[in-house]
Formats: C-alpha cells, sequence, structure tokens
C-alpha cells in the first residue's frame, strides 16, 4: 500500500512540473506573439492602416492568456500590467476601426509602456536568455 501511495505522488509530481513547463512554454510564445503583433500594429497605426486592428485583436486575446497565466502564479502586479495591455489593444482595435489613429496611437503606446512595466518587475536574465521571475 505504501508503494501505491508513494508511486501516486510522484506520478502527481511528475504531472504538476510537466504542466507547470508547458505554461512556461505557452507565455514565451506569448511574448514573441506580443512582439510581433505589437510591431505590426505600430506600424499599421503609423500608416493609417485599417487592417491593423486585426492585431489589436490579436494582442487583446494574447493579453489575457497572460493576464491567466499571472493570477495562476498569484502575481496580482502582473495581472494588472496584462489587464491594462488587453484593455488598451481593445481600445486601440476600436479606434482604428472610427479612424481615430491619434488615439490608437495613443493606446499602443499605453500597450508598449505596459510592458515595460511588467518585464521591469517579471522578467530576468539577459538577451536571449531571459527567464520569468
Amino acid at each position: 500500500m505504501q508503494i501505491i501511495k508513494v508511486l501516486c505522488s510522484m506520478t502527481a509530481s511528475v504531472a504538476f512540473f510537466a504542466l507547470l513547463a508547458q505554461s512556461d512554454s505557452d507565455y514565451q510564445g506569448w511574448m514573441k506573439q506580443v512582439v510581433a503583433s505589437n510591431g505590426s500594429l505600430t506600424k499599421g497605426i503609423a500608416a493609417k492602416d485599417a487592417g491593423a486592428a486585426a492585431e489589436a485583436i490579436t494582442l487583446e486575446s494574447v493579453f489575457k492568456q497572460v493576464e491567466s497565466f499571472w493570477s495562476k502564479k498569484g502575481a496580482s502586479d502582473a495581472v494588472a500590467f496584462a489587464k491594462q495591455a488587453h484593455m488598451a489593444a481593445a481600445a486601440a482595435g476600436k479606434a482604428i476601426n472610427a479612424g481615430d489613429f491619434d488615439k490608437a496611437a495613443a493606446e499602443g503606446k499605453n500597450i508598449t509602456a505596459t510592458c515595460g512595466g511588467c518585464h521591469a518587475a517579471h522578467r530576468g536574465g539577459e538577451k536571449g536568455a531571459f527567464t520569468i521571475k
């Protein structure tokens, strides 16, 4: 009976760490998506391209996933940063659809500033080898 308990405990531990690693891996993928989409959003806004609204929608979706990630980790400041970012992305998309590229540009700057705040608090390591802290 003791062996079964130990095996169950070990299996649960392995499953927990496998899920945790997957989440961190997902997070890194989301950050790469944010970089690409935010760059496209910024360029689209500068060109007054209505198609940039699609990038705003992508950013809103990704930042909602990021918010959930940090919520599970209990990092309330990071949750707040992610929420600010997805709200700014949504506002940028609405502004683009309304043809208000000045407001969209301001919201784009809000996204970038929010990213910087979270990175200062929760990103460690050096370029090419960043870690989540």
